[in-house]
């Protein structure tokens, strides 16, 4: 593998949060952790992207959608209808933008809070 290739560690971490076990996602280039996706699956139903981050030294290059289409991808192997992005601010234009080029719609769970769902995910 190259030095400048990103590589997605994905790992099932037994913090439990509500009676859910964490999946994480965390993309590594050359050597270093470059951000941490964490979320939980309700079984049959859907994916819960609860936090996504990408380094700030890291953004538009890509790694954000690799993420997430790693998510999407085992939230299909696990029969999920829909992958949701929890908690994303009306303000985080950059991060809308990625969603909604995947096909996300817009949910409005609060007055300045949003949750972004990708059907099928």
């Amino acid at each position: 593998m190259k030095a400048n290739q990103l590589q997605l560690k994905t790992d099932w971490r037994f913090e439990e949060s509500e009676q859910r076990r964490h999946y994480v996602v965390e993309p590594w280039l050359a050597g270093r952790r470059v951000g941490r996706a964490h979320g939980w699956f309700e079984p049959g139903a859907s994916f819960v992207l609860e936090k996504i981050e990408i380094d700030s030294r890291q953004r538009s290059r890509g790694y954000g959608s690799m993420v997430i289409e790693r998510l999407r991808k085992k939230a299909r192997d696990k029969g999920c209808r829909e992958l949701v992005v929890n908690n994303v601010r009306a303000s985080n234009h950059r991060a809308i933008s990625l969603y909604e080029a995947m096909g996300a719609k817009a949910v409005p769970t609060s007055a300045d809070l949003c949750a972004y769902v990708i059907s099928p995910p």
